[in-house]
């Protein structure tokens, strides 16, 4: 037994907490003036971070914007690429991947999220002729105008796929006249069809197969398992595994 240098109670040391009962203690012990000193002293001599870094117009370099070509004078530490009023003008509108779904080319199309996909594919096999969207509707959030473009045209009506919505995404739907926005619930037919005919893994159809689905099958049952792998679960590895190790003995 010991007694704690911080609060003088009796207690058992342990790993850790030899000279005190608890952490707390170990934690709010005084420094003496000599360790005071030595962490006064550590960071001498050594250079500040932002020594340089002024604002200063030594600091000061040109560039060419992206969108106009235009000068930009900034500073060597947060370099640009854009005008302010540049970018308001190019920033906008659809990007490939900017979504939060799962992604990838399916016979030509770039599909954001599996919805998407679902979709596509339905349109595909069924002979619907559709395209991707390009057009743009302004609208206004939080004070700054904003570029919104529907997902794709079917039959002149333009259609919005969503995984869900908020206040911000109502807002930009509004903005679009004879606009159709379809959300799961919206797609039964087509999630029917497509996990009817391919499987509900049906986003390993994309190109090149982003994301590695159900390519091979398990040495053991047969069922379908993921690309490089060559057992669908623990279970099949372990009688894989087993296999292999008798005859290797044998």
């Amino acid at each position: 037994m010991s007694n704690c240098k911080k609060c003088g109670v009796e207690f058992t040391p342990t790993k850790g907490l030899i000279n005190y009962c608890t952490i707390q203690c170990r934690n709010s012990r005084v420094f003496s003036e000599k360790t005071n000193e030595k962490k006064r002293n550590s960071n001498l001599g050594q250079i500040p971070w932002n020594k340089g870094k002024t604002s200063g117009e030594e600091s000061l370099v040109k560039s060419s914007c992206l969108f106009c070509g235009g000068e930009i004078i900034h500073t060597k530490w947060s370099p640009k690429k854009y005008h302010a009023e540049c970018w308001t003008k190019c920033s906008g509108g659809y990007r490939k991947g900017s979504g939060v779904g799962k992604g990838g080319w399916y016979k030509g199309f770039w599909c954001d999220s599996s919805y998407e996909l679902v979709w596509v594919i339905f349109n595909i096999e069924h002979g619907n002729s559709f395209t991707r969207n390009t057009q743009e509707f302004e609208y206004v959030w939080e004070g700054k105008k904003r570029k919104y473009v529907p997902d794709f045209i079917i039959n002149g009506e333009l259609i919005e796929i969503k995984g869900f919505t908020d206040e911000h995404i109502r807002t930009k739907l509004k903005s679009a006249p004879n606009l159709k926005v379809l959300f799961k619930e919206n797609l039964k037919k087509e999630f029917e069809y497509v996990e009817g005919k391919y499987g509900k893994d049906f986003i390993r159809l994309y190109e090149e197969n982003p994301y590695k689905k159900l390519t091979n099958e398990c040495r053991v049952c047969g069922k379908p398992c993921q690309e490089k792998n060559v057992y669908c679960s623990r279970t099949c590895a372990g009688i894989g595994n087993n296999r292999n190790s008798k005859l290797k003995k044998k």
